[in-house]
This record gives structure tokens, sequence and C-alpha cells, in this order.
């Protein structure tokens, strides 16, 4: 059975831009599951409802948990495991002397569920780990550019990492959006007349696309007039 894994960030960038209900038919159209970890339903979840701000969201992820459109899964490796992984990727970059922090442990525990149970995708919007799996080369300009400062590749804690994350495939919310759109889930927002019908749906495509990368989604703007050329 097919399944992917969802980190915090896509899950939030979905139910914000209210296109959290295109999962269950593209769960449909997968034949499998779409995996939670509990670290992720912490963030996403628990965390929220004990506070007034987004908790409306928690609430909507939550019954979407409860429904069995999300599968929750508990990260079996042990914290020790997680913890030498959580150091090895914190280890591959290193500025003035010192290590660069470019993952937090949330982030290593969905890896850690995408590992173990050998997971088709892991659908993430934040670029640092995405780039750290499939360009570390790409996120040594980034960081050296956000941080002013050179930053240097570890390359033995980058081979490392990358023998343990080599069959890791990571993929974005606008992927998911993508896919929608070509499953045409997102016309029911369409209710002109057919003479503009093809129009409004390149508008619609490009709107989403956009919503989600002001909410945090790691796509530039020539990503996204690709995506659009090639509709």
């Amino acid at each position: 059975m097919k399944s992917i894994v969802f980190d915090t960030g896509v899950i939030i960038s979905l139910v914000t831009n209210n296109l959290l209900w295109i999962l269950p038919p593209l769960k449909k159209q997968l034949r499998g599951k779409l995996l939670m970890s509990e670290g992720v339903k912490g963030e996403i979840i628990d965390r929220p409802l004990k506070s007034k701000k987004f908790k409306l969201e928690a609430l909507i992820v939550q019954d979407y948990l409860r429904e069995g459109v999300f599968t929750l899964v508990k990260n079996k490796f042990s914290q020790k495991k997680t913890d030498e992984l959580l150091n090895l990727a914190n280890s591959c970059f290193h500025a003035r002397n010192h290590n660069v922090k470019v993952v937090d442990r949330a982030e290593i525990e969905t890896l850690m569920v995408v590992i173990q149970n050998k997971a088709d995708a892991m659908v993430m919007d934040e670029r640092t780990l995405r780039l750290l799996i499939e360009d570390p080369a790409k996120l040594e300009h980034v960081l050296t550019s956000r941080l002013h400062t050179k930053v240097h590749m570890n390359k033995e804690s980058i081979k490392k990492f990358h023998e343990l994350t080599k069959n890791v495939k990571v993929i974005r919310s606008t992927e998911l959006a993508y896919v929608a759109y070509k499953m045409k889930l997102l016309d029911k927002y369409i209710t002109a007349k057919k003479v503009i019908y093809n129009t409004l749906r390149k508008e619609l495509l490009e709107g989403t696309l956009w919503a989600l990368k002001l909410n945090g989604c790691s796509i530039s703007e020539q990503e996204i007039n690709q995506v659009l050329k090639m509709d």
C-alpha cells in the first residue's frame, strides 16, 4: 500500500488556504495512506487546542484525523537514534568553527517516520530539509546568503546523511494542488459560463500556487510560471 507522510507546514498551509478538503479525493486516487507523526500532531493539533490562536484550524485537522483521512503513526526508532540523525543533520554545515543548525526535532521525527514506513514520499514545504536531502551544494549557497558569512559543507556528515535518506522523495503542497487541479477538483470554484472556463481555470491554478507560496511553500516565481506553461 502506498503512503505519504505530511510535515506540519504543509497541513497548516492547506488548512489556512481552505484546501484541506482536497486530501480525501487525493487519498482515494493514491489508494494508500496519509501519515501524520505524533510530533506533527503535537504541533498542529494538541498545542493549538490549548490556546486561542489557530484553535479553529486545529479542530478542523483533528476532525480529519478522527475521520481517518490522516493515519497517526509513532516514531518507532529509539530516542537515541532520532537524536543521532538530528545531530548528524545539524553537523552537515559549519561556519566560524561552529555547526549550523538546519533542522529541528519535529522535522527529523517526520523524516524518521518516512524511513521506517518506507513511504513513497514526504510532503514538506520548508526548503532547508528538502535541499539537505536533494541538493546540499545549493543549501550551502542559501545558508551563506542567509547568514551573511561563508558556510562550508562537512562532506563526511553529508555522505552519512545521504546514505540514510537516499530513498526519500520530497514533494510540496503545490504538487498536491496541481494534481487536484488536473483532477478538476478545484473546478467547484468556477461557476461562470463555459466561454471563459479555460481562462478561469488557469487563473485559479495561478492563484492557488501563489497562495501556497505566500503561506510558506518554497516554490519560486519561475517555478510557478513553468507549471502554468506546462498546463
